[in-house]
């Protein structure tokens, strides 16, 4: 908010062909939830817990700053006034929380650079988006982080657009070593007879990135009680290959992802499904299956929701997931239940 207020004080004082904030805005949201919580663990016992969560109450702020000729400057900045999200070691909310970057546009033809603090261009990340979605998609697994710090680089290419970044690796919570994680995605649009097509494909290296156990659930979960943190969370370092895809054909949207690569210890592979179905204007169906496997277990998890839209700002959804995680010698299995509503809450303030 800071950044965007002294920048319209800079503009003011530009002449009408200098650089000056050409638009803002800040915007709202709100999350509750109220989930039904059943899990059992060989060796524990079960587990039920139902209780209601306020998962956001949200602020983000924009602005565009112009000249007179052209739009110079993007800026964003999430702010999460109130969550409960916690996540293990609190990485679930440092997973979907904590947006603010600038990026600057070269201009037309030419590719943006972004900068700060922004979702990573990898796999179905920059296009999907799980913030506002009990159901997850492979990135807590397979990346262990979504949001992260850096640099990145995207634009066109002929009929192609494209994504590379360096970046910490350790999330939105400042790197944990010298070397940077480089990725990057290349994807391409194919208008077909029944539809429209998305295909990309992403890669990434990095070092002692975060790893979860296939036990516990990363962004809404706990580590596993009894336990030392280690248990439920390590470093390791990271090779990543992922191909993604997004096929729209009327009512439907398909969305597929499968990850394969290198663990410091082992392989590690993913795959990820997801059907939604426009049963309306105001309804929607959604079915998921999302499959992680890496050195020392594997995890499974399937879900579905139904979302209705009250009105232009206001969705309630119902979701159901069922989560099978394994270890040798142990089992994990958890099932939620989430009524979930949310509630934009648009141009608070701005121009």
């Amino acid at each position: 908010m800071g950044v965007v207020i002294a920048a319209a004080l800079a503009g003011s004082w530009a002449g009408e062909d200098g650089p000056r904030v050409s638009t803002w805005r800040v915007d709202g949201r709100l999350d509750y939830q109220v989930m039904r919580m059943e899990a059992a663990m060989s060796g524990m016992p079960d587990m039920a817990d139902t209780r209601g969560a306020l998962m956001a109450a949200e602020i983000e702020t924009t602005a565009t700053i112009a000249n007179g000729e052209r739009d110079l400057l993007d800026l964003a900045v999430q702010w999460p006034y109130a969550t409960e999200m916690a996540g293990v070691a609190g990485r679930g909310k440092a997973m979907h929380f904590g947006n603010a970057y600038g990026v600057y546009k070269f201009g037309l033809g030419k590719p943006n650079l972004r900068v700060g603090q922004f979702v990573a261009p990898f796999g179905n990340l920059p296009y999907y988006e799980t913030h506002t979605r009990p159901l997850q998609s492979l990135y807590p697994n397979s990346l262990g982080v979504r949001i992260d710090r850096g640099v990145s680089l995207d634009g066109f290419a002929g009929d192609y657009d494209y994504g590379v970044a360096a970046m910490g690796g350790n999330g939105a919570r400042g790197d944990n070593n010298d070397s940077p994680v480089v990725l990057g995605r290349v994807a391409r649009r194919y208008d077909l007879p029944g539809g429209a097509l998305t295909a990309g494909v992403s890669a990434l290296y990095g070092t002692d990135m975060p790893r979860f156990s296939t036990l516990v659930d990363p962004v809404m979960g706990e580590a596993l009680a009894g336990m030392p943190l280690s248990a439920s969370l390590d470093f390791t370092d990271k090779t990543r290959v992922a191909l993604d895809a997004e096929y729209s054909a009327g009512p439907h949207l398909w969305r597929a992802e499968l990850v394969g690569g290198r663990d410091s210890d082992g392989g590690v592979n993913g795959q990820f499904l997801q059907w939604n179905r426009a049963l309306s204007d105001r309804d929607e169906f959604t079915a998921q299956a999302a499959r992680w496997e890496q050195p020392g277990g594997h995890r499974l998890r399937v879900g579905a929701s139904f979302g209705r839209r009250l009105d232009d700002y206001t969705l309630v959804r119902l979701t159901a997931e069922r989560s099978l995680g394994h270890e040798p010698g142990m089992d994990h299995n958890e099932t939620m239940i989430a009524v979930q509503l949310t509630r934009d809450v648009p141009n608070l303030f701005g121009k």
